[in-house]
């Protein structure tokens, strides 16, 4: 089972990080860049996060 760890500075916040766990296999996720921001959304679970574009950071865990 590979997992992927997203995370980044909350959008509007300068010190809050904010992470959403995605399971490779069997979660559909989707990510969207704007001028701004980043958004990472778990489609499976309907969970997602919105952080400043420049801050987003992934991981890999199998």
């Amino acid at each position: 089972m590979t997992k992927l760890s997203f995370s980044g500075l909350k959008y509007g916040e300068s010190n809050v990080e904010i992470k959403l766990l995605v399971d490779v296999q069997n979660d559909w996720f989707e990510i969207t860049h704007t001028k701004e921001v980043s958004q990472i959304m778990n489609k499976s679970t309907g969970e997602y996060i919105i952080i400043t574009r420049n801050t987003l950071k992934y991981e890999a865990a199998s």
